[in-house]
């Protein structure tokens, strides 16, 4: 295998690697692609392959991240789960299948100067990607692609509070949507939570967007990518013409694709000479091409657990109780979860006074991109679990919106050496306010008179370990950071670290390198405030058409 020559090197068999691909072959039948994945294959795996299996975040498919202490949470490392094996992140996800804003997708547009990234035209490629179970919408939903999705409403599947839970948000002034449809651009107000599931099977990208007709080495660690100076055939200062793997073998292709996620990608372009040209000389490796900005820019969104208390557990109206509802096969096919309820801020002019203190000076209402219009800042999501014994529920809350930004540095050089991976999380004003403007929602849903819900089901806060106050309605500023701080996870959605724009242009090839390209979320120009796989599906298939499209004019 090593004295072939592949037409394509795909590092990495996640979900952008198996969508990229699945395409291109799709494309152009004749072409010769190596898929080269450092996990298992997971593909047939009945552990995991339906809901709730034990072996999915700290099991096997996990590369089981750990951040550096993070200064603004106590200097507490935090875990940051990531998928290791063909499919990457489907073989560990949650399944939520939530697209995100169409104002993120614009100003990602905007940010590399190119349409192509816009909400409108990556639409068509979301929608390329989706067999919609609900076919309301056919303006923004697929009904004939290869990912299966289902709803809570197309499951049959309907917890005991559903419609409590929906009155009770519209009585704190949070309205459903048009179909209760979150996945249409403009998710702020009350969806329906939706899953990539078909009758609760785990839709795998490997295996949705199956690699027949591609080889496929899984179980080997890439340590980087060759590279080459080359002088006056190309505007690029230097050629990428294969990989080298950790046990020194080398495999030449005549193009190389990395996508191995926001956290290794930027690890393997440094590894190869490809970065911040002082980092990569502390560590005694060449420096090929000075890139600042690989490693950069990560952003991560984070959640925030609460748990709250039922007033008469007998009543059945969490997992743990004896209502024979939840042993019904609809209740096994995906998260216990009615709603996904999707906010901008209550408080804007906090909202401006923070953005004051993070950047020195006061903004404009009217121009400012989180003041100009309504932003999706938190995602509330409320589950029917919270105690083994049915006595609690439990409610998080995911900040969509992070203006933190931290980054992914070289532990050393060698590629075995997990890099140093920091969020850097809460560390702005806004990051801050943010989440107590969410939890203080929630209190008012949860912890108030305020709703039926506050008032008739729910009896407070169960609290936080080394906490002995609760979080009510009179909670202040600093008691919700504090509570924050301590428990704050990730939210394992890393992005960013190989911007469009910064590190790779429009096309996605890496600036300054030619034959070398990224497809994955390291590519995210700006925070996308969904679930990123639907994001990263996109941009993967339209990936695909931009590289066939220009190995076309190639040969012409």
């Amino acid at each position: 295998m090593s004295s072939k020559i592949w037409d394509y090197i795909v590092v990495g068999g996640g979900l952008s690697a198996s969508v990229v691909s699945n395409r291109l072959l799709h494309l152009d039948p004749s072409l010769k692609i190596l898929v080269v994945e450092a996990g298992p294959n997971a593909n047939d795996d009945q552990d995991i392959i339906y809901h709730s299996p034990t072996s999915l975040v700290g099991g096997i498919y996990d590369w089981k991240y750990q951040t550096v202490p993070q200064i603004h949470l106590g200097n507490r490392p935090v875990s940051l789960p990531c998928g290791k094996g063909l499919g990457g992140g489907t073989v560990i996800n949650f399944a939520g299948w939530i697209r995100g804003d169409k104002t993120d997708f614009d100003l990602w547009g905007e940010t590399v100067g190119d349409t192509r990234w816009s909400y409108a035209n990556q639409l068509r490629f979301m929608k390329q990607t989706e067999n919609f179970s609900d076919t309301i919408n056919s303006a923004e939903h697929g009904a004939s692609g290869p990912m299966r999705t289902q709803t809570v409403s197309s499951a049959h599947r309907e917890f005991p509070l559903r419609h409590k839970v929906l009155e009770s948000w519209e009585e704190v002034g949070v309205e459903p949507l048009p179909h209760l449809d979150a996945n249409a651009g403009n998710p702020i107000g009350i969806g329906d939570l939706c899953e990539n599931r078909r009758q609760g099977r785990r839709q795998i990208a490997s295996v949705t967007y199956y690699l027949e007709g591609v080889t496929v080495l899984t179980n080997t660690l890439v340590a980087k990518v060759l590279v080459k100076k080359q002088q006056g055939q190309h505007d690029a200062t230097s050629l990428a013409y294969g990989i080298q793997l950790a046990n020194g073998t080398e495999i030449h292709g005549k193009e190389i694709i990395l996508s191995s996620g926001a956290i290794r990608t930027p690890q393997i372009l440094m590894l190869s000479g490809i970065g911040p040209a002082d980092e990569l000389a502390s560590h005694g490796i060449e420096v090929v091409l000075d890139v600042p900005e690989v490693g950069k820019n990560l952003a991560d969104h984070y959640m925030l657990p609460t748990g709250w208390r039922i007033k008469d557990p007998s009543a059945g109206y969490a997992i743990g109780s004896e209502n024979p509802i939840f042993g019904q096969p609809p209740y096994s096919w995906g998260q216990p979860v009615d709603f996904i309820v999707t906010t901008g801020v209550q408080d804007k002019d906090g909202l401006a006074r923070a953005i004051e203190a993070d950047e020195g000076v006061a903004p404009d209402p009217a121009t400012h991109p989180l003041l100009e219009q309504d932003r999706a800042f938190n995602e509330h999501i409320f589950m029917y679990a919270g105690a083994p014994d049915g006595s609690a529920v439990s409610f998080m809350l995911i900040s969509l919106l992070p203006t933190s930004r931290g980054s992914v540095t070289l532990a050393s050089a060698d590629i075995s050496d997990v890099p140093l991976i920091d969020p850097n999380y809460n560390a702005t004003e806004v990051d801050r306010f943010i989440a107590r403007d969410g939890l203080r929602l929630q209190i008012r849903l949860a912890g108030t008179n305020a709703t039926v819900i506050g008032r008739d089901i729910l009896d407070g806060e169960l609290g936080a370990p080394g906490f002995d106050e609760k979080l009510t309605a009179d909670s202040t500023d600093e008691y919700i950071d504090s509570r924050v701080a301590a428990v704050l996870e990730s939210s394992y959605h890393p992005m960013g670290t190989a911007a469009m724009g910064k590190v790779i242009d429009a096309d996605l090839n890496v600036k300054g390198v030619a034959n070398l390209r990224v497809v994955d979320s390291s590519v995210f120009p700006v925070a996308v405030t969904g679930h990123l796989q639907v994001a990263a599906y996109a941009m993967a298939s339209q990936a695909a058409e931009i590289i066939h499209a220009q190995r076309g004019e190639c040969k012409q």
